[in-house]
Order: C-alpha cells, then structure tokens, then sequence
C-alpha cells in the first residue's frame, strides 16, 4: 500500500514552529546588506556629490556642446574641450577684468570701517543700548577674537588644505562632467535599448523633460543673477553710493540663491547707503522690496514655467531641506532636484491610470527637438 505524503513545504516557509533557519538568514543576510549600503554611501557621500555636480553641468552645458558640433562640425570630444576653453576664458578675463576693482572696493571698505563704527557709536539709540547691554565692549571683544583666530599659526595650514580640497574637488567635477558629457548619448542609447515599445517612448520622454527642466533652470538662475547685479550696480551708481561694484556682485551672487537671495544680497549694501544718510538707505530699502517684487512675480514665474513648474510650496520646503544637507550648494540644487523628482512622479502616475503625462516644461522654447538626444545629441 503506497504510503501517504503531506503537501510539500517550500523552503524558507513559516511554519507552525515559526519561520525556518534558511528565512531568519535570508532576512539577516537583507538586512546586513541594507546596512552595508547605507554604510557605503554615506562614507561616498562626498564622490556622490561631486559625480551629481558633474551630471548637472553636463546636462547644463549640453546645448552648447551640440551646437559646437552641428555648426563647427567637430567631433564631440574636440566640441567639449571648446567649451571647457571657453569657459576658462571667459573665467579669467572676468578675474582679470573684476577682481583688482573689487581688491581695492575690499580693501577701501576695510580702512573705512572704522570711521563707521566711530560714526555708529555717536549714535544716540546706539549709546542707550551700550550703556545698558554694553554691546560696543562686547562687539570689540568678538571682532579681536575673530582677528586672533585668523592671524594664529594654524590658520596658513587651514587655508592651505582647503585650497588643495578645492582644487582636488574642482578637477574631479571636470572630469567627471567630461565623461559624463562625452559618453552620455552611448549611456542614453544603451538605456533606451533595454526598453521596448512603450516603454522605451516612457524613458525617452523622461529623459527630455529631465533634460529640461535641468537646462532651463541653468539659463533662469543665471539670467536673474546678472539682471539682478546689474539693476543694483546702477542703483548705487546713481545714488552715488560708493563701492557700487563690490556690492552689486555680491548681490548677483546672492541672487542665485532661490527666494531669500535677493535679501541676502541686499542687506549690505543697504548697510552701506545708511551710511550715506538716511534718505539714500530708505531709498535702498524701498528698491530691495520693489526689486524681490519684480524678481518673485516676473522673473521667477517665467522661469518656473518654462522649467519646474513647481508650487511655491514645494520649492520653500525643497530650498530648506537641500540648504540643511548641502548648505549654499544644496539651495542651489534642490529646485532642479525638486523638478526631477516631480517629472518622474508625474510618469509613474499617468502610467498607472494610463493617462498621458503633462507636457514637458518649456517643450516649446527650450531643450532639443522631439526625437533628438536630450542628454547629447549625436556622438
């Protein structure tokens, strides 16, 4: 008589008895690996930044490249080494042009500090809150702490480190975005290829609205920064408010920051222009507000449409949140990030209630032609 069997347990499975050995080490074995992942990552963090820098400039400086080899009919590494050369150029004639005025404005603000300080203790509001907090004393005291930490012995090795950090950081984001500029329509063929059908129209349609969204943003923060140094360059030069140009590059700086680098921006050289009286500092207040005005309402929803297309929201929170991890750099990277992050999003929604997606941001202004390669063009 055939002897009877129970139904067959699959390895791994739970029993009555509880979960198997071969179950506990398959979860242990997971969650080792998670760890060491999370490990590795962290410890690379730095090398994942620089390699996300490098892509974003790729990407940024993609339009250019393309343009160097359908006009000039280069060969796409030739058309990247043009457009590193240009850049240096472009790099050292404004050094070459800017930084001895700004050396002098620096140096001219430095010496004149003093009779500032001077002025600002005659002040009658000034003096009631000295003798009742004692703030000068204690001002005095913080600047001469801050002068003996600059001037002490270890500060030429910190300030030689950092140097070479810079530098070595510098290089490693050149040539990662060279790699990644010159190989990226192989990568973005290669890609493509594993998909078929509607698949492969899904990732190509994601690829050129991410390639949008990176590119216009690009050009938007860059065109706010210049329009906003120049509009303050020629405010304090009117007003005759001295170092115009130091203060309005570093307002153009600041500029490149999302929503508060107008303010950034503007809080010396409204320091500066109380100086010259009080009317011009009203009048330089005044201007800040009417300027971050304009900028907020005109200049910034422009770009935003034609590039993220995201809520004020989202940008505040993304801003914050990249400014907490990276500092400066992560405000500057979190809008475009914010943007990539809502595209893919938007993909994976529509595909799931099968729909089609929203248009691509600026699909008429900006990015390449449908069924050209967003990432760069032909190789």
């Amino acid at each position: 008589m055939p002897r009877s069997r129970g139904p067959r347990r699959e390895p791994g499975a739970v029993t009555a008895d509880g979960p198997s050995t071969r179950a506990i080490l398959r979860v242990v074995g997971v969650l080792a690996a998670v760890t060491a992942l999370a490990w590795l990552l962290w410890v690379s963090r730095g090398v994942i930044t620089w390699v996300a820098i490098g892509a974003f400039l790729a990407v940024a400086i993609n339009p250019l490249v393309t343009l160097f080899q359908t006009r000039l009919r280069l060969r796409r590494a030739a058309a990247i080494l043009l457009v590193y050369l240009l850049a240096t150029g472009a790099i050292t004639g404004a050094a070459i042009v800017f930084v001895p005025p700004l050396i002098d404005a620096g140096q001219q603000l430095t010496d004149e500090v003093p009779g500032y300080v001077d002025r600002l203790s005659e002040s009658s509001v000034v003096q009631d809150l000295d003798e009742e907090y004692d703030i000068l004393d204690k001002i005095e005291e913080e600047a001469t702490s801050a002068l003996s930490g600059i001037a002490g012995p270890d500060t030429a090795v910190d300030f030689a480190t950092r140097i070479i950090n810079g530098l070595v950081a510098l290089i490693s984001i050149g040539v990662i975005c060279f790699l990644l500029s010159l190989y990226g329509p192989r990568l973005r063929t290669w890609t493509l290829d594993l998909a078929q059908g509607e698949r492969r129209v899904r990732l190509e349609r994601v690829a050129d609205r991410i390639y949008r969204v990176i590119s216009g943003y690009v050009v938007g923060i860059f065109l706010v920064a210049l329009t906003g140094g120049f509009a303050v360059w020629l405010f304090l030069t009117i007003l005759g408010v001295p170092f115009a140009l130091l203060l309005a590059f570093w307002a153009g700086l600041a500029s490149l920051i999302p929503l508060v680098g107008a303010t950034i921006g503007g809080i010396p050289y409204i320091a500066v222009a109380f100086f010259q009286g009080w009317p011009i500092g009203v009048a330089a207040i005044v201007f800040l507000i009417v300027y971050q005005q304009i900028e907020n309402n005109v200049f910034q929803p422009v770009i935003h449409r034609f590039t993220v297309q995201l809520n004020p929201l989202w940008i505040i929170l993304a801003v914050l949140v990249g400014a907490t991890v990276l500092g400066i750099l992560g405000a500057l990277l979190a809008i475009p990030t914010a943007g990539i992050v809502q595209v893919l999003i938007q993909e994976w929604w529509a595909w799931r209630r099968g729909v089609a997606p929203p248009p691509a941001p600026g699909s008429r202004l900006t990015g390449p032609r449908a069924g050209r390669d967003p990432v760069g063009g032909e190789s």
